[in-house]
């Protein structure tokens, strides 16, 4: 028999046991396999090698699969765009800057360039996805490697585009600088000229300044210069003329009786007088006066000629007199309604106002319209200076741009561009020839009722003295009037020593 236990009575008690659980590996495995898999989705195997090729294509196409061992592809990416390469350096370094800036700026060239920078854009852009995704890399793509080709096909395109923008903008400038319109209007030309002259022959070129302030009604022409180029013996001639000048004989016989300065606008009011609109009969009358032919004509008014100097960072002229106008009318410069200017002698820096302040003072102490004539040069050929200097004409591209866009036209062939900006930037600073038309070419002819203070040119003796400033192409132009040579002082005997004699 065996003895059972009795549990004793009273409250219930029982003994809880807890369950006890195994800790299991799987869900670490799991934990530390999700991470592996993002690892991997950022990192793909062959991420960095595909970056790294695509990356050497966009340099060099075909370099990316010179890495990736495909040579003969590398050759067949890389060739062509050594071969171009090749010819733009050659073109380079055998072109002045500005010869070669003139030459791209022709329509049929930019349109060209234009199409080869897209050719060229897709050519890299085929050789860097080719790179990239060369079937050697046969492993999945990870984000880092699509980021990776992001960024290489945004440095492809970021320059393509740039270009593309600034030939773009050329195209457009150009179009409205070298216009084609030839009908008439205020200051167009009706009929330019027929055949240009030769590329050995002299050409002629009226600089024609506009004074369009606000508070002048008529558009007057106060700037008058002739630029005559020589291509042979690559000289120029600049010559100016008063704005006051009266009796300008227009070549058909007659004669203008107001100021030259309103031919252009009256001949743009009455064409039934002057069918050829208003710039042509200026050029007509310019032209017969010096008894040249004025084959093109290049127009800017004031507002253009601020923004054509501030677009190059200013001028820098040495002012040889310092003067103070006090009746300049301060436009651009004093507050609205307060007169006066002046500039001091020596080295002087102008941005676009003070440039035209300098050019338009005249009423100062000892100034006048022939002195004013003289210093608009200055300022003309300090412009040209600012913008063949070396890197100025790239540097302020955009701006320059712009500003020729908008405000100058010319109705210069953009054929004869290349060779007029070598010989500009080539030429010695002794071969600009400058005269400014006064007396005893012009006489004064006093306060007319009508018209106020008014020049009267000697027509014999303007047409003498243009046959020196306008020579035939190869000889050298006689700057007028003609310097006074310096007589050389007069030789000092030799002082007679007396011979010494011995005691």
């Amino acid at each position: 028999m065996h003895a059972r236990r009795v549990r004793p009575s009273g409250p219930e008690t029982h003994a809880v046991r807890r369950p006890t659980r195994s800790v299991s590996a799987a869900p670490r495995r799991r934990t530390a396999g999700r991470a592996a898999t993002r690892d991997q989705a950022f990192f793909a195997p062959d991420d960095i090698r595909r970056t790294i090729a695509a990356f050497a294509s966009a340099i060099l196409p075909g370099l990316g699969q010179l890495l990736n061992g495909r040579r003969r592809l590398a050759q067949w990416f890389g060739l062509p765009v050594l071969l171009l390469l090749a010819i733009g350096i050659l073109v380079v370094a055998t072109r002045s800057p500005a010869r070669l800036f003139a030459s791209v700026i022709s329509p049929t060239v930019m349109g060209t360039l234009l199409t080869l920078n897209l050719v060229i854009l897709g050519w890299r852009l085929a050789s860097v996805a080719h790179a990239f995704f060369d079937r050697r890399y046969a492993g999945r793509l990870g984000r880092a490697g699509v980021a990776g080709l992001a960024l290489v096909l945004a440095a492809v395109v970021a320059p393509h585009f740039v270009a593309n923008a600034w030939g773009s903008a050329a195209q457009a400038a150009f179009a409205q600088v070298f216009q084609e319109d030839r009908s008439s209007g205020p200051g167009d030309v009706a009929s330019a000229a027929a055949h240009g002259p030769g590329h050995d022959e002299r050409l002629n070129i009226l600089v024609v300044g506009i004074d369009k302030t606000p508070w002048r009604t008529a558009t007057l022409t106060d700037t008058l210069m002739v630029v005559s180029i020589d291509p042979v013996g690559e000289t120029v001639t600049i010559v100016s003329l008063p704005r006051d000048l009266v009796r300008v004989p227009l070549g058909d016989g007659n004669v203008f009786g107001p100021k030259v300065n309103s031919l252009m606008a009256y001949a743009d009011r009455h064409p039934e007088e002057f069918p050829e609109g208003g710039m042509r009969t200026l050029e007509n009358a310019i032209g017969t006066l010096l008894g040249i032919r004025i084959h093109y004509y290049a127009k800017i008014d004031f507002e253009g000629f601020v923004t054509l100097v501030d677009a190059v960072g200013g001028i820098d002229i040495n002012v040889a007199k310092g003067f103070y106008d006090d009746m300049y009318d301060g436009l651009g410069i004093n507050a609205q309604g307060v007169n006066g200017w002046g500039v001091e002698a020596g080295p002087n820096h102008f941005n676009g106002w003070e440039a035209l302040a300098y050019a338009r003072a005249r009423k100062a102490d000892g100034e006048s319209d022939f002195t004013r004539a003289a210093r608009q040069q200055e300022v003309l050929l300090a412009l040209k200076n600012r913008i063949m200097a070396d890197g100025s004409l790239l540097m302020n591209l955009p701006a320059l741009l712009e500003a020729f866009g908008d405000l100058v036209k010319t109705d210069l062939p953009t054929d004869r561009l290349p060779d007029l900006a070598a010989i500009a930037d080539e030429m010695a600073p002794d071969a600009i020839v400058k005269a400014v038309l006064k007396k005893p070419l012009i006489n004064t002819g006093g306060i007319d009722p009508v018209y106020g203070s008014i020049q009267v040119p000697d027509y014999e003796a303007i047409l003498a003295v243009a046959k020196t400033l306008f020579p035939p192409p190869g000889e050298m132009p006689q700057p007028w009037p003609t310097p006074v040579p310096t007589e050389a002082p007069a030789a000092t005997a030799a002082p007679v020593i007396a011979p010494t004699v011995a005691p």
